[in-house]
């Protein structure tokens, strides 16, 4: 129990040793706070411009959002699988010669 107190004693005094001793004049706590606004500083600058970012961000939403309102695109009355059909009627599914002249799909290899 003795070898342990006095392991113990000395872990105290090498730790007394390794660490500065703390400054308790008048200077102590403006001398924290210069430190504390030395770090904010090199924070607020990247605030600045995610807040500047994030503002024009939502600017050019609400501009995209009025001017498609306005101005909306009229979607396609025919769906592409009917633009298709329309090139190839029934008689010409079924007519044997029309299949044989249109153009046959290429492969990856064929190219």
């Amino acid at each position: 129990m003795a070898n342990q107190d006095q392991q113990l004693d000395n872990m105290f005094r090498e730790y007394r040793a390794a660490c500065p001793e703390v400054d308790a004049s008048a200077n102590f706590m403006p001398g924290v706070w210069a430190r504390i606004e030395a770090r904010r500083t090199t924070e607020k600058w990247l605030l600045r411009w995610v807040h500047s970012f994030a503002s024009a961000t939502v600017l050019v939403v609400l501009l995209l959002g009025i001017a498609l309102y306005r101005y909306p695109n009229p979607l396609p009355q025919r769906a592409y699988i009917e633009k298709l059909t329309d090139e190839i009627s029934e008689d010409h599914f079924l007519d044997v010669a029309y299949v044989a002249k249109s153009k046959p799909a290429q492969a990856w290899g064929d190219r």
